[in-house]
């Protein structure tokens, strides 16, 4: 009985110990609090992108999809946005840096990404497809038929499609192209075989040049692409503010507007 009633202190006195720790992680501030104190949502996009961020050189302002989609967020926190350039390559570091609080250009979410830095929910999906010369359109009756020796595939470096473009082609030379060179720009010069990426993306392109890109069964694509925010990982509170905004704005029929807008208008 002793030594249970030891054991029974004991771990009174550790839970009394642990209680200044755990209300210490409970009064830590959100980074949703950050935002509001300071007056400002910073937003880290690309521009290079149509039509979700595309920058216009002679304003120095951004238009697009996932532009209208920050600038919403942002008068719904009751904050200014601020947007910052930056590029794939260096989308997730100007996250951990501070450098910004969101990065909106059209990213996907990845499995890989969420290993490491946070996403809000998705509130889009664009397919991974493949572009090829019209000329050489009769060769590939499916994606699959690409990925043979001696083909090479453009993919924008830093992004998702050339994660992705690695893991399903395991014959095939995957060419990344730093932007502001465009995928299927090197194809249209005959550099490589074909471009991938996703569908939203590649329709400017083949309304653009119909007469000489086209793509490769567009109906069965390489894999999804849910398009979404990344943010910081690890803060509940503002996860939940953040996911509970796009919920609202998907049942508002704020995505389905900038659909038609921007994406079903293009």
């Amino acid at each position: 009985m002793r030594r249970m009633l030891n054991g029974f202190a004991a771990a009174i006195m550790a839970a009394a110990m642990a209680m200044p720790t755990l209300a210490a992680a409970d009064d830590a501030k959100s980074f949703l609090d950050e935002i509001l104190e300071r007056g400002t949502l910073r937003v880290g996009t690309t521009g290079d992108y149509p039509p979700y961020s595309e920058l216009d050189q002679a304003a120095n302002t951004y238009k697009g999809y996932e532009i209208d989609v920050a600038t919403q967020l942002a008068a719904d926190l009751g904050v200014k946005v601020e947007f910052v350039p930056t590029t794939w390559e260096t989308l997730a570091a100007g996250i951990q840096a501070g450098k910004y609080d969101v990065a909106a250009s059209g990213i996907t979410l990845t499995l890989d990404r969420l290993k490491s830095i946070g996403f809000s929910d998705a509130y889009l999906d664009a397919p991974l497809v493949p572009l090829v010369q019209t000329k050489d359109g009769a060769k590939f009756a499916a994606w699959r038929d690409l990925d043979k020796a001696g083909i090479r595939i453009a993919v924008q470096s830093g992004t998702s499609a050339e994660g992705s473009a690695k893991a399903n082609f395991k014959n095939a030379e995957i060419v990344p192209i730093i932007a502001p060179a465009l995928d299927y720009q090197e194809l249209l010069s005959g550099k490589v075989d074909a471009a991938i990426t996703d569908t939203i993306f590649i329709q400017k392109a083949l309304a653009q040049y119909s007469d000489k890109l086209v793509a490769v069964d567009p109906t069965h694509a390489i894999e999804g692409q849910p398009i979404a925010m990344m943010t910081v990982r690890d803060d509940p509170t503002w996860q939940r503010w953040l996911n509970t905004w796009v919920a609202l704005k998907k049942q508002s029929g704020f995505f389905d507007a900038l659909f038609a807008k921007w994406i079903a208008a293009s």
